[in-house]
């Protein structure tokens, strides 16, 4: 299978990007778990929150997480925590510049929290020749590997 390889870098396979997704909400949940633990809220009503029907108020707190993590960690890691854990990194699609500036890194997880609400966005990966969801494709971002020394 040959590799496919983009502004000297090769692109992030849909297996890592799955496993750094993967990875990354995990170490949110339990964040978000232990603030409720510290809150002196219980599992139970962690889970009911979880589990409660979608309302114009987690669109609010989606946004404001996306906002929150991409305006830290962007100018950090060049990417999300689960990137930067399997070594993968953001770029521009147009000129491969590293994807660091807190704003853009803002703007584009803040994409991905709230099209994550609808089917499409989350599998456009599934059919994308660059491997690229559809928050890639708005921002014109690609996620490849870090080069190795």
């Amino acid at each position: 299978m040959k590799e496919t390889q983009t502004h000297g870098y090769k692109l992030a396979s849909k297996g890592k990007r799955l496993l750094a997704a993967l990875t990354e909400e995990i170490i949110f949940g339990i964040l978000m778990l232990l603030i409720y633990l510290i809150l002196g809220k219980t599992t139970s009503e962690f889970w009911d929150a979880l589990n409660s029907d979608l309302q114009l108020i987690d669109l609010a707190y989606s946004l404001a997480t996306g906002i929150l993590i991409g305006s830290i960690f962007y100018p950090l890691f060049t990417g999300n925590l689960g990137h930067k854990i399997f070594k993968l990194k953001v770029i521009s699609e147009e000129n491969g510049d590293d994807y660091k500036k807190p704003e853009k890194g803002a703007i584009r997880e803040s994409l991905k929290h709230i099209l994550s609400y609808l089917i499409i966005p989350i599998i456009w990966i599934l059919w994308d020749d660059k491997n690229q969801n559809l928050y890639d494709k708005i921002t014109k971002t690609l996620v490849v590997e870090e080069k190795q020394e």
